[in-house]
């Protein structure tokens, strides 16, 4: 069994698990994260240094056995706790801690190759804040504009803002898996920082965007571990499907 682990409503996710059930990548299950949070059982247990085991069954009777599962896309940022809604708000804290902590156990375990494993940082892969993409991606050798922020800018009012895209401009994303680039024709230097960026970074898959920029032809401006897989078209997914059937790592 392969699964596509992801948001109830994330299009780009539900778009290639069907792409890549066409394609022979059989028995391919979806699963979101309120489906796993709500789970009618759930036992993750780790034995020694190298032993381990997991075991779900959905709402719907799906059952998974992790040692029987042979790939994984992991799209999961959050787990979902609006179950917990009547908790005091310092219990649903605490519950969802536990449950990332839960999630990140398991996903970590897994010995089938999983297209972006969690960290400490993200489920799916480091979450960060733009200024860290931006120094990471100077770091890659991406073209980066300049980036201002100051102690006056409070966290709230900042929420959402990304700075690195002038108001109004278009943003061009480019997928990067399997040390190759998809979705823009992007020029060879640009290319190879963005392989760059995706091994600086962590990330397995990673989406980069680029805005146009009056000094700099692209202009880096934010990077996800979440983009939109359409965007790669049926070359990402012939690449996925090479990266999932692999042979199973070693325990």
């Amino acid at each position: 069994m392969w699964l596509v682990l992801c948001d109830a409503h994330d299009a780009a996710a539900a778009w290639a698990a069907r792409q890549l059930s066409a394609c022979g990548l059989q028995p391919l299950e979806v699963l979101s994260a309120d489906q796993l949070a709500l789970s009618d059982f759930q036992e993750h247990r780790l034995e020694g240094r190298h032993g381990w085991t997991l075991r779900l069954r959905t709402e719907a009777g799906l059952q998974v056995d992790g040692a029987s599962l042979q790939g994984v896309l992991n799209r999961l940022y959050t787990v979902p706790i609006a179950h917990w809604r009547q908790a005091p708000e310092a219990d649903q804290a605490y519950v969802q801690q536990e449950l990332v902590a839960f999630f990140l156990s398991w996903l970590h375990a897994l010995r089938c190759p999983v297209i972006n494993r969690p960290t400490p940082q993200g489920l799916c892969g480091p979450w960060r804040m733009e200024s860290e993409w931006a120094w990471l991606a100077r770091r890659a050798g991406l073209p980066v504009a300049t980036y201002r922020q100051t102690s006056r800018d409070r966290i709230d009012e900042a929420r959402g803002v990304r700075r690195l895209v002038p108001q109004g401009a278009l943003v061009g994303t480019a997928l990067v898996t399997c040390g190759r680039t998809f979705g823009l024709a992007l020029p060879p230097t640009v290319s190879e920082a963005c392989l760059r960026l995706a091994e600086l970074s962590g990330t397995s898959l990673l989406g980069i965007d680029f805005v146009g920029h009056e000094q700099q032809a692209w202009s880096f401006a934010g990077a996800s571990p979440t983009p939109d897989l359409r965007l790669g078209g049926e070359a990402l997914i012939a690449t996925l499907m090479d990266a999932l059937t692999r042979h199973r790592e070693a325990a």
